[in-house]
């Protein structure tokens, strides 16, 4: 859906969608999905057998924000670290068909985030206070890369 959509709005030819697609699959689906299932369970811990539908849909979209974010830091941190493999398997990076258009995927990556939150909060009380959290979880953690790269030795 996510990705349809994107392709709607910004028009996508089908190699673009294929790409962003695959892309998707490679570097967000794969992992053991413990951040974003962790929303799901802490909702659960919370309400017990009276979460709603609803809510299990909004604790469900946040995971997958989740899993987007850390898939976007993973992508870039990647390229900046010159990891080899991620996940068992080679870096989105080295694969020959991406090598740098891996920083604009984790952008795109980055991207997603914002759009499920818009999707699916807009209008809603919660709508800003979801930004301005995934908005400074993302600064945070991007300085606490700048610290990790700025305090090594330069080769």
């Amino acid at each position: 859906m996510l990705v349809k959509e994107i392709s709607r709005r910004h028009e996508l030819n089908e190699e673009a969608r294929s790409y962003v697609k695959e892309m998707i699959e490679y570097n967000v689906q794969g992992g053991k999905m413990n951040r974003g299932l962790s929303v799901v369970h802490s909702l659960r811990s919370l309400k017990g057998d009276r979460l709603s539908v609803h809510e299990l849909n909004d604790a469900t979209t946040l995971g997958w924000c989740i899993e987007f974010l850390q898939a976007f830091f993973l992508v870039a941190d990647d390229v900046m670290d010159r990891s080899v493999t991620r996940r068992g398997k080679p870096c989105w990076y080295k694969r020959p068909d991406v090598k740098e258009i891996a920083i604009n995927d984790s952008f795109i990556l980055e991207s997603c985030v914002f759009e499920l939150i818009r999707k699916r909060f807009k209008g809603r009380e919660c709508y800003v206070s979801l930004l301005e959290l995934f908005h400074e979880v993302t600064l945070q953690t991007e300085v606490g890369q700048l610290l990790d790269l700025t305090s090594q030795p330069i080769d």
